[in-house]
């Protein structure tokens, strides 16, 4: 069977919020929401480095660090808002993507209590968009529900990458399918040592990161997924990625 997924690699992210641009420009998301957010490892402030800059920039003891933490819905195999959620407007698609029947949604806001990645956002206002007519090639979500990153799903179904892959600069996001062992996304969950966020909860993610070794990334042209129009590319090991 097929589990998309996807790995980041925050090795090569530099928090330049495109990806979540385009999964606003893509999806169709109302002013004053967020699917996709990239939260800054640092300074108390969003986007502040921690740690001191030098003294006169002369003694060497600058010790600044900042990191991106890119967040959105993990699409997690044992996902608890599929649980809570009372009407199943909520549920695992067969391909391991999570999904909202926004024509079911009650606006109880269950799910988003159940998150433990505050992923979601709810329209409390009638949506609003600029242009008005909205963006995307996704209809407009109604004021009363949730909403949330769905990995693209129209464009997967389209076998086209979701819009943050294809946006990324720094080629930091690898999307794919993870039961696929010759996909990319899979190899690269093999060779390099990854994480899902708060894995104590046993929520079992789809969406893994990649710190400490930076990967080569997404290095193919075009939009198509990549077990559409697959390409030959050597990994840092001589192997091949299919």
């Amino acid at each position: 069977m097929t589990q998309y997924g996807m790995v980041i690699d925050q090795e090569r992210c530099v928090g330049c919020q495109a990806c979540s641009t385009a999964c606003i420009e893509e999806n169709n998301v109302g002013l004053g929401q967020v699917w996709n957010r990239v939260l800054t490892e640092g300074g108390d402030s969003i986007e502040t480095p921690s740690g001191s800059y030098p003294i006169d920039g002369s003694d060497g003891t600058a010790s600044l660090s900042m990191d991106f933490q890119p967040t959105a819905c993990q699409h997690c195999e044992n996902a608890p808002c599929v649980k809570v959620c009372p009407v199943n407007a909520t549920y695992t698609r067969e391909d391991g993507i999570v999904e909202i029947d926004y024509e079911k949604c009650i606006g109880c806001r269950y799910c988003m209590a159940a998150c433990p990645y505050n992923a979601r956002v709810f329209n409390y206002d009638e949506p609003e968009h600029v242009p008005a007519e909205g963006t995307g090639n996704v209809p407009e979500r109604s004021q009363g529900v949730v909403e949330k990153c769905t990995f693209c799903s129209h464009r997967v179904e389209e076998d086209l990458d979701p819009a943050c892959v294809n946006a990324c600069p720094a080629d930091a996001r690898i999307f794919g399918d993870l039961d696929d062992p010759d996909s990319t996304v899979s190899k690269y969950v093999d060779k390099y040592e990854t994480h899902q966020l708060l894995e104590d909860l046993e929520t079992s993610p789809n969406t893994y990161y990649v710190r400490g070794e930076m990967t080569p990334g997404r290095q193919r042209v075009g939009t198509e997924l990549e077990g559409t129009a697959r390409k030959d590319v050597s990994l840092p090991d001589g192997g091949e990625r299919q």
